[in-house]
């Protein structure tokens, strides 16, 4: 039921998964040896349980059967020194709720009932500061509101009841900037804005009303660099454009109204490369999406690449490069994109932040998937001979190569990170390391299954 393929930097699992998300802060992997990572997986006489792995099969083994006769809706949100805290659904006493882990079946217990009852909570965005897990949790009572964790049931508490009654105040975009907490929250009267927490009610307080009144700034992508929140908001009077922070009500401003006025660029995918942020955007509906980068300043704000330059003005999808799974490695940017609006096929790129500098590196069929271990990029490749299997690349056209197909012949191998299934560590990349640079992948094989 499940097979290991270590490779160079990418370590291959398979085992029973499905799409996620991503958020929250990834771990510092151990330099004396593997660091231990839990996950949901099915060995055929239970359903989707608590598995953990070291990397090798020997190390790796159920760790608890939490929903007997079913699946426990596994979703690992990160670890706080040696325990690790996911949710889980035991189909019993309670619904989806907090858990705890320290990796030993006794050791493996339900850490708050956060709502009440069989009905199951909901974690809408999370994040570790200073060993503690932040996170935005609802019960019938309050909401979706701000908790926090240690990993003690008595250390799991609502930090503030933002907006009181059941409405809640809708908490997400956790992000962590120097050791503190900031995210977005409605507290009724000013509507979706930026706040920060230090953990306790009077130290959790708005940052800034972008949007005055009861508008909403409608803050998402946020993520923190070198002291610097970067995010998408609008003020009401220009669209969805890039914003940034240093947490304080002077220092929350625009960086660039891209698309000018009231229509919105909507940056999206933000990453971090070489003191810059790169990320997505439409500076009108006949450009549309296209890469660009800034520096935090507005002058510094421009386009990288028109990868599409075709002209449509239906849509700021139409006219698009249809960039995605943007990955910073070694200076490089990598993404796929489609240049050619009369084809469905992506291809991979790669980009040193000028326009010259942006170029595409392989074009052989559609490139579905795409990711970095932290030492190499990996993506989902065709060639004639393998059909779609796992390939890599260094940046340039000759150093991108046919790396392995795991499932032979000229069938299609389907993989992606661990990180994409039920596992939240990283926002711009879910790698799920068990030492620097070996990732764990979740592959397809014919005679083993996923």
């Amino acid at each position: 039921m499940k097979a290991w393929y270590l490779l160079g930097a990418a370590l291959f699992l398979t085992a029973c998964g499905g799409g996620g998300s991503s958020g929250g802060a990834a771990p510092v992997p151990s330099s004396t040896g593997p660091t231990v990572k839990f996950f949901p997986a099915s060995d055929g006489a239970n359903n989707l349980q608590l598995w953990k792995t070291d990397g090798t099969e020997a190390g790796t083994s159920m760790v608890k059967v939490i929903h007997v006769g079913g699946g426990a809706d596994i979703v690992v949100l990160g670890s706080l020194g040696g325990k690790t805290i996911f949710l889980a659904d035991d189909d019993d006493l309670y619904g989806d709720e907090l858990w705890v882990t320290d990796g030993t079946e006794a050791g493996t217990t339900l850490l708050k009932d956060i709502r009440v009852g069989t009905a199951s909570t909901y974690i809408s965005s999370f994040t570790v500061a200073d060993g503690t897990l932040y996170f935005g949790a609802y019960d019938d009572v309050s909401g979706t509101e701000l908790w926090k964790t240690d990993g003690t049931p008595a250390g799991t508490v609502m930090v503030k009841d933002i907006q009181p009654g059941v409405n809640g105040a809708g908490v997400s975009n956790l992000v962590t900037m120097d050791s503190t907490v900031y995210f977005s929250a409605n507290d009724g009267t000013a509507g979706y804005e930026l706040w920060t927490t230090d953990g306790t009610a009077s130290g959790t307080v708005m940052v800034a009303e972008i949007a005055p009144g009861a508008a909403s700034s409608g803050i998402s992508e946020m993520i923190s660099v070198d002291g610097m929140l970067y995010f998408r908001a609008t003020d009401g009077t220009t669209g969805a454009e890039l914003w940034k922070s240093d947490g304080t009500t002077a220092g929350t401003e625009l960086v660039k109204d891209i698309a000018v006025g009231a229509p919105s660029s909507s940056p999206n995918n933000l990453v971090a490369m070489g003191g810059d942020i790169y990320f997505i955007a439409a500076e009108s509906t006949g450009q549309g999406n296209e890469l660009w980068r800034t520096d935090g300043t507005e002058a510094g704000t421009v386009l990288v690449k028109d990868i599409n330059p075709v002209v449509n003005n239906s849509s700021i999808n139409n006219s698009s490069s249809r960039i995605r799974f943007l990955n910073a490695l070694d200076d490089k940017l990598y993404f796929t994109a489609r240049p050619d609006p009369t084809s469905t096929l992506n291809e991979v790129w790669v980009s040193d932040g000028s326009e010259a500098g942006t170029l595409p590196l392989f074009d052989a069929d559609n490139v579905n998937y795409l990711m970095s271990t932290g030492e190499a990029i990996l993506f989902s490749g065709w060639d004639v001979t393998n059909g779609h299997a796992m390939w890599t690349t260094d940046g340039t056209v000759a150093g991108t190569v046919f790396l392995k197909d795991i499932e032979p012949g000229t069938a299609d191998t389907d993989f992606y990170s661990l990180g994409e299934a039920y596992f939240h560590e990283n926002d711009a990349a879910p790698l799920v390391e068990v030492l620097p640079g070996v990732a764990l992948i979740v592959a397809y094989r014919s005679d083993i299954g996923v």
